[in-house]
């Protein structure tokens, strides 16, 4: 406890400046990680898992090296302010994924998502759901391993990736 007037200034000044700069009021540059990231990424593997359940698919497994391509596509759309499974050059998730060394796939699939609503992960997996073509990666039977990156652009949008790959047992 401050005892003098001094002290108690310096232990309002450090209990602010300890405010301002901790993760809930740190703001993200275009194409960083927001501060929750992990947590969202774990709920969309949760939520995924979940609705493949309900269709008596197995759950997907988590790689990091399919996190990491899904995370720098992210990243790459929110730096670059594009929204595509393609890159400006051209570059298709199947070139990505070849490119990052991923060799043991025989199939494989992305979905895109992007987001501002209050609870992300749900508006995401919904929307998926809704779209035929997402629905389809999503609910792929052959489809075991995944990864998953989410980065946040200039606007405070959430831009998802998710990719599916096959690799036989």
């Amino acid at each position: 406890m401050p005892r003098t007037p001094a002290q108690g200034i310096g232990f309002l000044l450090g209990f602010w400046l300890a405010f301002a700069l901790s993760p809930l009021m740190v703001k993200t540059a275009a194409g960083a990680e927001p501060a929750n990231v992990a947590s969202l990424e774990a709920e969309l593997l949760a939520q995924v898992n979940q609705v493949r359940s309900e269709h008596h698919l197995i759950p997907l497994v988590r790689r990091s090296d399919l996190d990491r391509v899904a995370r720098a596509h992210s990243s790459d759309m929110a730096q670059r302010n594009y929204f595509s499974h393609h890159t400006p050059e051209g570059e298709s998730p199947l070139d990505r994924l070849q490119r990052s060394g991923v060799s043991d796939m025989r199939l494989a699939a992305e979905n895109l998502g992007k987001t501002t609503h209050s609870n992300p992960t749900a508006q995401i997996v919904k929307s998926w759901l809704e779209s035929p073509d997402h629905r389809s990666n999503l609910l792929a039977p052959a489809m075991n391993f995944t990864g998953i990156g989410i980065a946040q652009g200039a606007d405070g949008s959430l831009i998802y990736t998710q990719v599916y790959i096959l690799v036989p047992r």
